[in-house]
């Protein structure tokens, strides 16, 4: 079975290699603010990112959620890189905690870039039949996504633990424990080979997308708790319609 061509980024891109490399040096705490202090002045200009992912979540004691994606792809305009496209993902959620809301918008937006950036590699390397079929066999149209036709991504998001957790120092452990949430992180863990991932926590709302996906994400919840009524309607002998309206625990077990 033959090996699909390797698809060739755009000029200006900043190699995969970089965060293959990327780790963070001893005394960096003591030196900065924050590590994304140093983080910033280390990491490639967002332009020379494939994309730009923005994410936040909203929750309330009530139970009630929201989270949201703005994905910008970056590529050539008229000799120079620019964003070329943008979209968004909104989700409500109820029951959930902000900290779940936080990590699911930005696994899917990840999965939405993988989903997209899969595509292109496949299409661009004029994959056969019989190697498609090779390809879904072991894996699926992720294993197209390897080495340097990974997928580079900024990610701005104001939740530090999680955003710490992708990073790693000289001895190869994580800034931040993976303990919580232990399920989203197994999700993360199968897209994680797939993307390289420089993420850039920042004080809330102080990043154009990074607003807009906090606006985004309170309309999410704000939608969801307003339609708490139908929902009982339809809940009656499972869920007393009262239980919609109490406060509900924001923390999870694993």
């Amino acid at each position: 079975m033959n090996t699909p061509t390797a698809w060739t980024p755009h000029e200006w891109r900043r190699d995969t290699s970089w965060w293959d490399d990327l780790t963070v040096p001893d005394g960096v705490r003591e030196s900065y603010p924050t590590v994304f202090d140093w983080l910033a002045e280390m990491a490639p200009d967002p332009l020379e990112h494939d994309y730009v992912l923005y994410t936040d979540g909203s929750g309330c004691v009530k139970g009630w959620g929201g989270y949201a994606a703005v994905i910008q792809k970056i590529d050539m305009v008229d000799g120079t890189r620019a964003v070329v496209d943008a979209r968004t993902i909104v989700n409500g959620t109820y029951g959930s905690t902000v900290q779940r809301c936080e990590m699911n918008a930005f696994l899917d937006g990840v999965h939405s870039i993988l989903s997209e950036r899969a595509g292109e590699v496949k299409d661009a390397a004029k994959v056969s039949q019989e190697e498609l079929y090779h390809i879904a066999e072991v894996g699926g149209a992720l294993n197209c996504l390897s080495g340097a036709d990974r997928p580079t991504i900024l990610w701005y998001n104001d939740r530090a633990n999680i955003a710490q957790a992708l990073l790693f120092d000289v001895n190869g452990d994580a800034l931040h424990s993976r303990n919580k949430d232990r399920d989203l992180w197994m999700r993360w863990s199968m897209m994680a080979r797939h993307a390289c991932i420089t993420p850039m926590c920042r004080p809330r709302n102080t990043i154009e997308g990074q607003a807009t996906c906090d606006a985004l994400a309170g309309e999410g919840r704000k939608l969801m708790m307003g339609a708490w009524e139908a929902f009982a309607s339809h809940t009656q002998q499972i869920h007393p319609t009262d239980k919609w309206q109490k406060k509900k625990p924001q923390s999870a077990h694993f």
